[in-house]
């Protein structure tokens, strides 16, 4: 018969043992894990202002000018519909939404 330290330490040996094999098993009833989610800011181009002396746009609600920085960006340039900017090294262009208005046009006519 074994004495009762050894049986501890066998039912602590077993019970490690299944942990560790349990830790590589997928859990069924674990929804699946959905697409990898970017962390970093959008960048949204609310409007754009030029003029003959200065051109501002207002990106996720800041004005900007050009070489000022936004939402992790650098701006590059004000454009006529958005904006050019610098991330990571790489360049981007935002563009203004279109925005559309329904025009009812009157019967009888």
């Amino acid at each position: 018969m074994k004495s009762l330290p050894d049986t501890c330490l066998a039912v602590l040996l077993l019970a490690l043992g299944a942990q560790a094999a349990a830790n590589g098993l997928a859990d069924p009833t674990r929804p699946p894990r959905g697409p990898a989610v970017s962390t970093r800011p959008q960048v949204r181009v609310e409007a754009v202002l030029r003029s003959a002396d200065r051109q501002v746009a207002i990106v996720n609600g800041k004005v900007v000018r050009a070489g000022d920085r936004v939402a992790g960006v650098l701006i590059d340039e004000i454009l006529a519909d958005g904006v050019r900017y610098v991330r990571d090294g790489q360049i981007h262009t935002a563009r203004l939404r279109p925005a559309s208005i329904e025009v009812r046009q009157e019967s009888g006519r």
